[in-house]
């Protein structure tokens, strides 16, 4: 099926892919949910550690002129925020563990191509900042795919 029709029946169609990928590659170690804003990572949530796939809007092409290129090639953006509650003062006992989490959930996602679509997810800037407070600790990171429908 193509990106087009996939878009047309469900827009957020990758959310439950990347959700699955990651709760694959990342071996069941963190619980990987769909949310939809970051107020659930951030203050709703409770568990020790979770990891968040969030929509994170699109970015279209655009051509020379700054036009929107006609053919529509769009990219889609997704966050994947690991977070990790109760973390106190403990900076150094958790770098070692975070720090391969992110290599993992970067690993299973930047060159993954979901079945059906023609392009990767690529790494790209996240739009959420980290943020370190004494119970929290939200490590996010974003990816792209272009899709053209």
């Amino acid at each position: 099926m193509s990106a087009a029709l996939l878009l047309a029946e469900d827009y957020l169609f990758l959310g439950e892919r990347i959700r699955a990928q990651l709760d694959l590659k990342l071996e069941g170690a963190w619980p990987v949910q769909i949310c939809e804003r970051s107020e659930q990572v951030l203050a709703a949530d409770k568990r020790p550690r979770v990891a968040m796939v969030m929509w994170a809007g699109d970015r279209f092409s655009t051509l020379p002129t700054g036009q929107v290129d006609q053919t529509q090639l769009l990219y889609q953006q997704w966050a994947v925020v690991l977070a990790v509650n109760n973390v106190g003062k403990q900076l150094d006992s958790r770098l070692g563990w975070i720090g391969a989490a992110l290599f993992a959930a970067h690993k299973a996602l930047h060159g993954w191509k979901p079945d059906g679509l023609t392009r990767p997810f690529t790494r790209t800037t996240a739009r959420i900042p980290p943020l370190f407070t004494e119970s929290k600790a939200v490590y996010p990171l974003a990816f792209e795919i272009p899709l053209y429908f």
